[in-house]
């Protein structure tokens, strides 16, 4: 399978809360990087290396988010490093005990990823920290 049909499918799969594509394709050494950093807004950001690592990542993004659409705008492949532009609609999950009903968030994100022999050994996620907490409810337009 090429990188950018296996992007694809993990895709398809994740926006129908299915991630087993996603597990199946995850190298044992792989190296998970989110956009985000480990101190900022997001329980998900930072570096998680190995599957273990991503085990926990996607546990964390599920807590926090119900995808509806997670959609291709674009990806394209060059060798074994495969870039996609996805948008992305999800219903955000507040913590706490005052948290109300989720909030539908609207947002786009870059994924790219370094896949060798079907398998992803990098991943790397870009998406527009201050939109989405802007949409979160945790930033003001002031």
């Amino acid at each position: 399978m090429t990188p950018d049909a296996l992007m694809r499918d993990v895709a398809e799969a994740f926006e129908n809360s299915d991630l087993r594509p996603l597990l199946e394709a995850i190298d044992n050494k792989v190296v998970w990087k989110s956009g985000s950093t480990v101190q900022g807004f997001f329980r998900f950001g930072g570096e998680y290396p190995d599957y273990h690592g991503v085990m926990e990542v996607t546990s964390q993004i599920a807590m926090t988010y119900s995808f509806r659409r997670f959609r291709p705008k674009e990806i394209m492949s060059s060798g074994e490093i495969v870039w996609g532009l996805f948008e992305i609609e999800a219903d955000f999950r507040e913590a706490g005990p005052d948290s109300q009903s989720p909030k539908s968030v609207k947002f786009e994100c870059a994924i790219r990823w370094r896949v060798r022999d079907n398998k992803i050994v990098e991943h790397q996620a870009f998406f527009d920290t201050a939109a989405l907490l802007f949409q979160h409810g945790q930033l003001s337009p002031d």
